[in-house]
């Protein structure tokens, strides 16, 4: 068996959406590493590449009071499209989202993140 190598979440990093990762990225979140209370904000605030429509976002949860050996659904997800502007992401349009770290026995396992339609964009990305 082959170890998974995971992309975690940072608070600052610059996004490449292209057709290498089809126009789109997945990182996991390890609340371990921030100290938040109970909502984790995404915030994209620098672009390059125009023509996008949205940004979508993914986030998944992970029901902990659920058993994998009686088959019940333990992944549950919440998704997001935010607008792209016409002009791209600047600080002026800077685009954001509020995610819930825990609900009830969900928690907050990942986050992906992808470009509709498919356009090769940089995106800049800071978490609070």
């Amino acid at each position: 068996m082959k170890a998974v190598k995971r992309n975690f979440l940072v608070v600052e990093e610059n996004i490449r959406l292209n057709e290498i990762n089809n126009f789109q990225v997945s990182r996991y979140f390890n609340p371990s590493h921030f100290n938040f209370e109970d909502k984790l904000n995404l915030h994209f605030d620098y672009s390059e590449g125009l023509g996008a429509d949205y940004i979508r976002i993914l986030a998944v949860y992970i029901d902990t009071s659920k058993s994998m050996k009686s088959y019940e659904g333990i992944e549950f997800t919440e998704e997001f499209k935010l607008p792209f502007p016409e002009g791209g992401i600047t600080k002026k349009e800077e685009l954001s989202v509020s995610l819930k770290l825990k609900e009830d026995s969900k928690l907050l396992w990942k986050i992906a993140i992808q470009i509709r339609p498919n356009v090769e964009t940089l995106i800049h990305l800071t978490i609070s």
